[in-house]
C-alpha cells in the first residue's frame, strides 16, 4: 500500500481465523476492564482519527478534524473542552454493528453504499493522552466521545490523534 501503513495479509483462511481468535481473546480480557476496547467506524478514504478533505460530510475541516466533532474558539486555533463532543467510538459490538450498517449505507453519499472499515483500539496498548478522555454519551451507554477535557491548541490535538491512530488496528471492508 502506498499510504505507508502496515497491512497484514493472510495466505489461508486458517491464518485469518487465528488473527480473529486472537483479537476476540484480547477483547474478552480488555472488556472486563472499565473500557478495554473501543471501536470506531472509518469510511474510506478517511483515516482512523482524521478526515480527508471532500470526505468529511457537511462539516468544515481544521487540520483533518471536523468542526462539530470538537468545539473550537472563533480563531479555529484552540480546541475547547466539551464533554458532549469528540470522535465517536463504540464500546459494544451491537452498537458497532448498527453504526457500521448505517455508515456503510451512506458511505458514498446519501443512500449510496460503500465500504466502512472497523478500527479497534485496545486501551492498554496506549493510554489516553493528557487533556482528553472517553466520555459516555448520556443518550447511549455504548457510545463514547473521545473528548477534549482541557483547552489545547489544534496542533496538539492533531498530534494526539495521529498517535492514537498508530495504536489502532483496522479491519478493511472489501465488499464494495
Amino acid at each position: 500500500m502506498s499510504d505507508g501503513k502496515y497491512v497484514e495479509q493472510f495466505k489461508t483462511v486458517g491464518e485469518l481465523q487465528e488473527a480473529i481468535d486472537k483479537l476476540i481473546e484480547e477483547h474478552r480480557i480488555a472488556k472486563k476492564k472499565d473500557l478495554g476496547v473501543m471501536f470506531r467506524i472509518v469510511v474510506p478514504p478517511n483515516e482512523t482519527t482524521t478526515y480527508k478533505e471532500g470526505s468529511q460530510g457537511p462539516y468544515q475541516l481544521v487540520h483533518g478534524d471536523r468542526i462539530g466533532d470538537y468545539t473550537f474558539d472563533t480563531t479555529l486555533e484552540w480546541v475547547l473542552p466539551d464533554q458532549t463532543a469528540g470522535l465517536s467510538f463504540s464500546k459494544s459490538f451491537s452498537h458497532l454493528k448498527s453504526t457500521w450498517k448505517m455508515l456503510r449505507k451512506h458511505a458514498k453519499g446519501k443512500n449510496q453504499s460503500g465500504p466502512a472499515n472497523v478500527a479497534s483500539w485496545i486501551l492498554e496498548s496506549r493510554k489516553i493522552p493528557d487533556g482528553m478522555a472517553f466520555v459516555k454519551d448520556p443518550k447511549n451507554n455504548n457510545h463514547y466521545f473521545l473528548a477534549v477535557v482541557e483547552k489545547m491548541h489544534i496542533s496538539k490535538l492533531v498530534t494526539y490523534l495521529r498517535l492514537i491512530s498508530h495504536a489502532m488496528a483496522t479491519l478493511k471492508d472489501l465488499t464494495n
